[in-house]
């Protein structure tokens, strides 16, 4: 005898850029039917018959499935939607199959994982759900504390990552995200270790790479994290995450430079010979210059080895990364006042300035 499945979808788990345009409008004849086609090829393509009781005072709908044929074919599709991002597609095939496998963890995890795109509270629900089943299901606390993290609930986050870790030592992902709550706290030693241990089981991790960097860029050991943030760069220097290193170099090399004392004057003289150079320029070829500058940082400029040097296409020369940094804020202190360069060179410029004016 055919078993009769029913579970609740609201409008919204429905995504209606999956529907024609003649469906879009919630509570309409057009969008029921919209809405039934499109769960009916969900469903049927498995063997399942479907049937579907609208409720628009709910904003919901009530889908009952008659498992004529293979639920394991639901859950391939449903898998493979989430794998492709296809996030709407697989929410309401896992509700068949939660429905259907009540006490299976692993489809109210695999929900929760969906709903957290969002960031949206029905995942910290279906997870919860999740680990009622089996309180042990790693992955889930695991999800569980990212959540919280996102919601600005740290200690939570804290809390339940630290069960992950306690359950599974050797999970890699586990000791990544709680380093990275860690390092949110301030808590820079701890956040190292769970980094470090990351990295043991996965070395090319660079969520983990770059979670280490900044740990010891917060503790001032700026040597070491600009190692790492060099590693990152080679490794993936278009990325988020590659980006992210950029960044954290530029912030090393200003406060390595700002260490040195506050009146660098190697730097003023450069801004002096960059203005110099500017004299016989066009505001759009000084422009030009600073823009070359900042796509080659872009890559990473080396402000403190001497002995590294670059080429411009648009000077003639060799110059130092420091030469380089100094000649394109002094660019845009020219043409675009106010640009954030990433750098503070305003007392060395504002010094070359008034040394140019009394040349």
């Amino acid at each position: 005898m055919a078993e009769d499945i029913t579970f609740t979808l609201a409008w919204t788990d429905v995504d209606r850029g999956l529907l024609p345009n003649w469906a879009l409008d919630p509570g309409t004849e057009g969008y029921r039917r919209g809405v039934t086609e499109y769960l009916q090829k969900q469903y049927e393509s498995s063997g399942a018959k479907v049937r579907i009781v609208f409720d628009d005072a709910a904003r919901s709908m009530t889908v009952t499935l008659t498992d004529a044929a293979s639920f394991g074919d639901i859950e391939r599709r449903a898998l493979e939607a989430m794998k492709r991002g296809d996030e709407k597609t697989a929410v309401p095939l896992l509700m068949g199959l939660i429905a259907k496998y009540p006490n299976d963890p692993k489809h109210l995890y695999n929900l929760g994982m969906l709903y957290s795109v969002w960031h949206d509270a029905a995942a910290a629900h279906h997870l919860e759900k999740a680990l009622l089943i089996d309180p042990s299901y790693t992955n889930a606390i695991m999800a569980l504390g990212v959540l919280h993290a996102h919601a600005g609930k740290l200690d939570e986050a804290i809390s339940t990552l630290t069960k992950a870790v306690d359950l599974d030592p050797s999970n890699p992902l586990a000791h990544q995200n709680l380093g990275g709550c860690l390092l949110k706290r301030g808590d820079f030693e701890k956040a190292e270790e769970h980094f470090r241990t990351s990295l043991k089981a996965e070395p090319t991790n660079i969520q983990s790479q770059l979670g280490l960097g900044q740990t010891l860029e917060s503790q001032e050991r700026h040597h070491e994290a600009d190692e790492i943030y060099q590693a990152i760069i080679k490794a993936a220097s278009h990325t988020d995450v590659g980006n992210l290193a950029k960044e954290g170099r530029t912030r090393i090399a200003h406060a390595l430079l700002r260490r040195a004392g506050d009146d660098r004057p190697d730097v003023v003289m450069y801004c002096l010979g960059a203005l110099e150079r500017f004299e016989n320029l066009s505001p759009q070829e000084i422009s030009g210059v600073g823009r070359e500058i900042a796509i080659l940082g872009m890559k990473g400029l080396d402000i403190n080895d001497p002995s590294t040097k670059y080429t411009l296409q648009s000077l003639p020369g060799e110059f130092s990364g420091l030469h380089l940094v100094s000649m394109m804020y002094a660019a845009f202190a020219q043409t675009s006042p106010g640009t954030d360069v990433g750098i503070d060179l305003s007392n060395e410029y504002a010094q070359a300035l008034k040394m140019f004016k009394e040349r």
